[in-house]
């Protein structure tokens, strides 16, 4: 019997990156401000949210305006990576 799991995304505030995860990597978030240690954005239903630098945000579609926000430790106790799948 085979094991499946959902697809999931994810991508890791690095300081920098913060326009680009609300807006680009995740489209049903939006960019409120990057300080370069943490990440504003507003869900799907307008509530401002955060992440601190070296969090991970894990989505499962471009459109999910709820990401999971996970510091780097529970995020590798919880996830396993794996390569993208060919287009």
């Amino acid at each position: 019997m085979p094991f499946v799991t959902p697809r999931m995304d994810s991508i890791q505030y690095d300081g920098t990156n913060g326009a680009h995860i609300a807006g680009t990597w995740s489209t049903g978030i939006g960019f409120v401000s990057d300080t370069g240690r943490v990440l504003t954005y507003t869900d799907q239903d307008g509530y401002e949210r955060t992440a601190n630098l070296d969090d991970w945000l894990i989505i499962t579609g471009v459109g999910d305006g709820y990401p999971t926000v996970l510091p780097p430790e529970p995020y590798r106790a919880h996830f396993v990576e794996i390569p993208p799948m060919p287009s």
